[in-house]
């Protein structure tokens, strides 16, 4: 008997056709509709949705997802609507729980081999009032390119809404933890951590969505120098009144930083709104270089979502 709440993804090229083969155990769910590799386009495209019966994460669920993307693979991994964690449920006093028990579990952990890439863009996590939620990815970049000129590249969107807003919930959830962990080969390269707990809300103002957009590696230097220009010049720009900036315009405040370590380049986004949807546009608008790498049909899928 499988494991409730494990599942698993391997892509690979074989004999010049792409190779996409998945398992799961409820609650998850895994499906991979069909991708069409672009004309003239070194990647096979596979696209994969992680699912879940009911559709979100019950209290108590454990959910671990093994991913392997071999060389010349182009892995685009979603969602079908917000990732919901379901509240906590009222245990009977006399009985004695573990703390674990008391929450849900998330785990994905990536090998992103030579020349490929992994792009993990799910929709935002929603979390319901007192519900408890840790979530865990975990990306290794493995291969043999040791200067990194043609290693796996990533990119990773890791967002939180503030919940049920049309149901006056807002940041009422106990707890939501989400940590990401990059590394290349054995060597530690990106250590993100957010945690969020009772009477989060206070200090939140008016934001309802935050953000960690993460993008590394060589096939995604352009859409993150693009990226990087983009705040340079927002920066040091004529002055402007907030209501005449385009941040404001989109009701999009977002910063960057650089990453560089270990010879792998890249830049980490930290972005927040007051509307999920305005979020989602700015996202889906500076990430549309990636339909060149991802191929027309399976950008569509994550376009049109």
């Amino acid at each position: 008997m499988p494991t409730p709440g494990r599942g698993s993804i391997d892509c690979h090229v074989l004999a010049g056709r792409l190779q996409l083969t998945s398992t799961c155990a409820y609650p998850l769910k895994i499906i991979s509709p069909q991708a069409y590799r672009a004309n003239k386009s070194k990647l096979y495209p596979a696209v994969s949705y992680l699912l879940s019966y009911g559709g979100g994460i019950v209290h108590g669920d454990r959910i671990h997802i093994t991913i392997k993307v071999g060389e010349q693979c182009a892995l685009l991994l979603l969602t079908q609507g917000s990732t919901k964690v379901f509240r906590k449920r009222v245990r009977h006093q006399q009985i004695e729980y573990k703390e674990e028990d008391s929450e849900s579990y998330q785990t994905i952990e990536v090998k992103v081999e030579d020349e490929s890439i992994v792009c993990l863009l799910p929709d935002p996590v929603t979390c319901f009032e007192n519900a408890r939620y840790n979530q865990r990815q975990i990306i290794r970049i493995v291969g043999k390119d040791e200067e990194k000129k043609n290693s796996g590249s990533v990119v990773l969107l890791d967002w939180v809404t503030s919940g049920r807003m049309s149901r006056g919930e807002r940041w009422c959830f106990d707890k939501y933890f989400s940590i990401n962990l990059v590394m290349f080969g054995d060597k530690l390269v990106i250590r993100d951590a957010l945690l969020l707990e009772d009477g989060v809300g206070m200090g939140m103002e008016r934001m309802d969505v935050f953000a960690y957009l993460l993008l590394l590696g060589p096939l995604v230097v352009e859409v993150a120098d693009a990226l990087r220009a983009e705040h340079r010049d927002r920066r040091i720009g004529p002055s402007l009144k907030r209501t005449e900036s385009s941040t404001a315009k989109e009701n999009v405040w977002w910063s960057v930083s650089e990453v560089d370590s270990n010879g792998v380049y890249g830049i980490a986004i930290r972005a927040a709104s007051t509307n999920t949807d305005d979020l989602k546009c700015w996202i889906k608008t500076r990430l549309a270089p990636l339909q060149n790498i991802l191929g027309d049909s399976a950008w569509s899928m994550y376009f049109n979502s």
